[in-house]
């Protein structure tokens, strides 16, 4: 029996990129991503119920956040884990394809918080830190099948 041919658009993660940082600065972190996504959180107020009985829903709002897991360049100046302990607190912004055979890229800002050093796994384990960095509002999506004329879409 044949397994079932996976929906137009599916893809795997990989390979891809994460550049952060201002576009002709900015660090390729792309090889030291083991995993990242971009969660959307919703936040919904109760609904009102009026006197009349008719319901008015409660307001929806939606905030963004990158999580993951990044290896730690804990050995050169200018790479990733140096930029989150210089620069905590500070947006930049941000470019990820988690797929470059989909080609569709998330672009916008994070808020960057320090890396962890060192890590509680045993000896001779990579050098790893968990990361969720606030995003700024709602990053913009451009995808991958709009043929060199890309249109991106954003709140």
């Amino acid at each position: 029996m044949s397994s079932p041919t996976p929906p137009p658009g599916t893809a795997k993660l990989g390979p891809g990129t994460l550049k952060l940082g201002a576009t002709g600065s900015e660090i390729d972190c792309s090889c030291l991503v083991n995993n990242l996504v971009i969660v959307a959180s919703k936040d919904q107020g109760d609904p009102t119920t009026k006197l009349c009985g008719s319901v008015r829903p409660g307001s929806i709002s939606y905030t963004y956040e990158m999580d993951g897991n990044l290896d730690t360049d804990i050995g050169t100046s200018s790479g990733l884990f140096a930029l989150s302990q210089t620069a905590a607190g500070t947006e930049i912004a941000f470019k990820f394809v988690p797929s470059t055979a989909a080609g569709t890229e998330a672009a916008g800002h994070v808020v960057i918080d320090p890396m962890d050093f060192g890590t509680t796994d045993d000896f001779g384990s990579d050098l790893t830190s968990d990361i969720a960095w606030a995003c700024t509002g709602q990053p913009v999506y451009t995808y991958g099948d709009d043929d060199g004329d890309a249109a991106a879409i954003a709140s």
